[in-house]
């Protein structure tokens, strides 16, 4: 190239060597994708000839320096960034369009406190002070552009009680950006590119699958969109790499027993990284039966945003509720987390066992006086007595008890339930005995062992491929 045109800077735009495409930002500053002809018209428009001597004219010269020294590795948008050029973790990143952010400004917003106010009501919970903190923390983050941990909300409550509505609100208030992440978070996909587009990472009343396998898939997933920093972005055909996507994590889903199993089971590991609000029906301030009605009602809503961004802004979350990871602790709504764990096989066996052992038959009965009226024995006497030929649970037990030392296995979760502190061990000549103390309260009755809600034994040991269990 001449000395004048060496001395001009490459032209603003940028080389995928993955589709051997280009980017250059249009009249609106929007970066687009276009081919290598237009490419060299652009080049040929900053300045650099099309025409000359020797084997390659200017334009293609500088072609060639854009394609070594402005190639990038991905060039899309990406959660909570402006667009522009970046270097993450290594990669040279083209983030392609910012995210539509709410600017917050000072006003009211009565028609959103009306429907928070009514949807997280309860007199023994402040479940509003746990959403604003939420909100205010995830919002934070995406405005300022900076990554911050942050726990998934979920919300339960009947059909039709609006939790779909707050979703799209929340996704109005972090960039107009949502994806569904269900598939990949539940390992059913390897492919998650399309998530790294939106600051919104919404679920909503999925019921595709009660398996334990994939409920703790998801809990782990749920776990990593929490607290970890960086994530594998691989999409279909091209080269998996590491950016640093800023997402908030949204669930909602019916309160029935068999919808709250989409859920991963609370346990120490992924309990705080979840907050569960309980959501109430109840009628919308405004009338929303014809499709004139719900555009005007969306946009009150949608109008009354930068307002209640304002208050976000402005509020301070409770001392008492503040976290120094989260910004704001956890929350479980105690009827969900009671909902939650009935619904587990460790809490069914519970039931079986209450039914099936018929404690009040057993006072003054046994052996062991230091126990009461408490059963005792190995894991393999319990499923026999609980298996037993016509009695009370059979059907219901064998089903749940169908391989190997699943009994045990459950007795196991369920000594690691403080909560309850109805079921203990101790080993006597190196076997584990178990023991089982009488319920505080009614025992179950059979209407309520008959199983409403699916059982979910797939936790359970299970044969290698090739065999199956012994006959009893």
């Amino acid at each position: 190239m001449s000395t004048v045109t060496n001395a001009l800077p490459l032209p603003s735009l940028y080389f995928m060597p993955h589709d051997g495409s280009y980017w250059k930002t249009d009249a609106a500053g929007k970066w687009i994708k276009i081919n290598e002809s237009s490419a060299t018209l652009e080049i040929r428009a900053a300045g650099f000839a099309g025409k000359g001597e020797g084997a390659l004219n200017e334009a293609e010269r500088c072609r060639l320096d854009i394609q070594t020294r402005q190639n990038v590795n991905y060039a899309a948008p990406l959660a909570g960034y402006r667009a522009g050029h970046y270097r993450i973790n290594e990669n040279d990143v083209l983030v392609t369009e910012s995210p539509r952010l709410i600017v917050p400004r000072a006003g009211e917003w009565p028609t959103l406190r009306l429907i928070f106010e009514r949807l997280f009501a309860d007199p023994k919970h402040d479940q509003l002070s746990y959403f604003y903190g939420w909100l205010k923390c995830g919002l934070e983050a995406i405005q300022s552009g900076r990554w911050a941990p942050g726990q998934a909300l979920a919300m339960a409550g009947p059909i039709e009680s609006g939790k779909s509505l707050i979703q799209l609100l929340i996704t109005e208030l972090f960039s107009g950006r949502c994806a569904d992440p269900y598939l990949y978070l539940t390992g059913r996909t390897d492919f998650n590119a399309d998530l790294f587009r939106a600051e919104h990472l919404m679920i909503e009343d999925k019921a595709e699958s009660i398996d334990i396998r994939a409920r703790r898939h998801f809990a782990a997933s749920i776990k990593g969109i929490a607290v970890n920093r960086d994530h594998s972005c691989h999409p279909k055909g091209k080269p998996a790499l590491t950016l640093t996507p800023i997402w908030r994590l949204t669930i909602s889903l019916n309160d029935e027993s068999e919808r709250l199993l989409v859920l991963p089971p609370l346990d120490d590991d992924v309990a705080d990284k979840i907050t569960l609000l309980q959501v109430q029906a109840g009628p919308m301030p405004m009338p929303t039966a014809t499709p004139a009605e719900k555009e005007a009602f969306w946009q009150r809503l949608t109008g009354e945003l930068p307002a209640f961004a304002a208050y976000l802004q402005a509020w301070e979350i409770p001392v008492a509720l503040r976290s120094s990871r989260f910004g704001i602790t956890h929350f479980h709504h105690p009827v969900l987390v009671e909902a939650l764990q009935k619904s587990s096989p460790e809490h069914r066996l519970l039931d079986l066992i209450d039914l099936g052992l018929d404690f009040r038959a057993r006072v003054g009965l046994n052996a062991h006086a230091e126990s009461g009226q408490a059963w005792e024995g190995t894991a393999l006497e319990l499923e026999r007595e609980l298996t037993q030929q016509n009695g009370r649970v059979t059907r219901e037990a064998t089903k749940l008890l169908s391989w190997g030392n699943t009994c045990g296995t459950l007795l196991g979760r369920l000594k690691g339930t403080p909560r309850l502190a109805r079921v203990s061990s101790r080993v006597v000549n190196g076997k584990t005995r178990w023991t089982v103390q009488p319920p505080a309260t009614v025992t179950p009755t059979p209407e309520r062992i008959a199983c409403t809600v699916p059982v979910d034994d797939s936790e359970c040991p299970r044969p290698p491929a090739g065999l199956v269990p012994l006959a009893a």
